[in-house]
């Protein structure tokens, strides 16, 4: 199946909730990575199936495998479920473990691009030319670059994808650029996006995903009355389809969407409150 990851090029412009929600609202079959080797909390957001998820199994778990030769079907088997259905690989737990990961990543990356039966989408934050996880570049059938729609951002983004470009050159990755934005900024994208693709035609404009604060709090253990419509999911059900159909269909079949993880959350919620 196929690898994608979402980067950014300085700060937080969104990266972890635009690859959580692309992975819920994925076409096909999904696993998300929480693939940023300073240490990420994927993990902490999501609630599982039976309680907590636990942060030591994903990354961390898959390390000794990965010594020895990682193959694909390793990778589901260290894979969590969370509330709602999604399959997810926690983080490293922090920058401490980056050294010891460093060495893995081409070997990790190979095995999630060669999954069989979902595609896996990788967080994999704040990317450099001298990176130690290039290797989740290389393997990559889509590469996006999340960004803000403000003059610094354009820039920061557009001289990191012009660092990268040698990198990605003679690979058949797809790169493109997606902007959180809240409603109203229309004009800002329009000139922070031309800003970015003007300089680089080899870089793909995938649109915008909302900046909708009331909605993403069911990334970090908020409910939400349909969630389905909100700004958020409709505007990551426009990325999803998008690059979906740019990459080829690959498995059509339903992921879990943002709709579904909340309502089981507060299914499984009513039900522990009654319980007590």
């Amino acid at each position: 199946m196929a690898l994608l990851s979402f980067m950014s090029a300085k700060g937080a412009p969104g990266t972890t909730t635009t690859s959580m929600l692309l992975a819920n609202l994925w076409p096909a079959p999904s696993i998300l990575v929480d693939a940023d080797p300073l240490g990420g909390d994927v993990a902490l957001r999501l609630p599982g199936e039976h309680g907590p998820l636990d942060p030591d199994r994903g990354l961390m778990s898959l390390l000794p495998a990965a010594r020895r030769g990682l193959e694909p079907q390793t990778v589901v088997a260290h894979a969590q479920t969370a509330l709602g259905g999604q399959q997810l690989l926690a983080g490293l737990p922090g920058p401490e473990q980056a050294i010891a990961a460093a060495p893995l990543w081409p070997g990790l990356a190979q095995a999630f691009a060669r999954i069989p039966g979902a595609d896996v989408i990788a967080d994999v934050g704040q990317v450099t030319a001298r990176a130690t996880h290039l290797a989740m570049l290389e393997s990559a059938a889509a590469l996006l670059c999340v960004y803000r729609p403000t003059a610094w951002s354009a820039v920061h983004t557009r001289r990191r994808l012009e660092s990268l470009e040698e990198l990605l050159r003679d690979r058949q990755t797809r790169v493109g650029i997606v902007c959180v934005a809240a409603p109203g900024a229309a004009r800002d994208v329009a000139a922070a996006a031309d800003s970015i693709v003007r300089e680089l035609p080899w870089v793909t404009d995938y649109g915008v995903v909302a900046d909708d604060p009331a909605t993403v709090v069911i990334y970090q253990g908020g409910e939400v009355f349909r969630p389905e419509r909100s700004l958020l999911a409709r505007s990551g059900q426009t990325l999803a389809r998008r690059l979906y159909a740019d990459l080829g269909p690959v498995v059509a079949a339903p992921a879990a969407v943002p709709a579904e993880a909340a309502e089981a959350r507060s299914r499984a919620r009513r039900g522990r409150r009654r319980a007590s």
